[in-house]
């Protein structure tokens, strides 16, 4: 995107403070992990653990392990259309079924940045860094039978193709503006 695309606006309103909107009814603790500005004074940063571009995992796993709470959703900060209902429901199927990770599939791709995770996962998430592994994919992988993937149930918090979507270029935005504006969603 050439800047700082956090703080980039859809609707007036910037992307990640959409996304917090979306945890806030769900999650009673909202931590933003990452090594860019701060860019919600209201919301404990912390950085990634470690050096270097590590990824998403690396953020998953400082995350983790700064939560208080058992239940932990992970959301990118580059994806203001999260459906505050989605967040409820992957939390509460997480609880309910005792599973470590609840993760939204939409077609052949998983959204491992819009997840529920249980916190011991963490131990999990460590070893995949300490043995050079970045891909998020590898840990759902890992968790086998433990993690669900959530694809049908989708339709009912809207279209999955809209509200799973990351801001990663100027088409992403526009598209992300445009919807908000035909939709009139604030």
């Amino acid at each position: 995107m050439g800047r700082e695309k956090l703080t980039l606006e859809v609707g007036g309103v910037p992307l990640v403070s959409r996304v917090r909107d979306a945890l806030s009814p769900s999650c009673s603790e909202i931590i933003l992990v990452g090594n860019g500005p701060d860019v919600l004074p209201d919301v404990p940063k912390i950085r990634d653990l470690r050096a270097g571009r590590a990824g998403p995992l690396a953020g998953l796993e400082a995350g983790l392990g700064a939560a208080s709470f058992p239940a932990v959703f992970a959301a990118a900060g580059d994806m203001p259309l999260i459906p505050k209902e989605l967040v409820g429901f992957l939390l509460d199927r997480l609880r309910s079924r005792g599973l470590r990770a609840v993760v939204p599939r939409h077609g052949d791709t998983v959204h491992p940045l819009c997840a529920a995770y249980d916190r011991g996962v963490l131990a999990d998430v460590t070893c995949l860094l300490d043995t050079g592994t970045r891909a998020a994919w590898k840990l759902l992988e890992g968790l086998g039978g433990e993690a669900e993937f959530v694809e049908e149930e989708l339709a009912r918090f809207g279209d999955p193709e809209v509200f799973l979507t990351n801001v990663n270029a100027p088409e992403d935005l526009a598209r992300a503006r445009s919807f908000v504006d035909r939709e009139g969603r604030a």
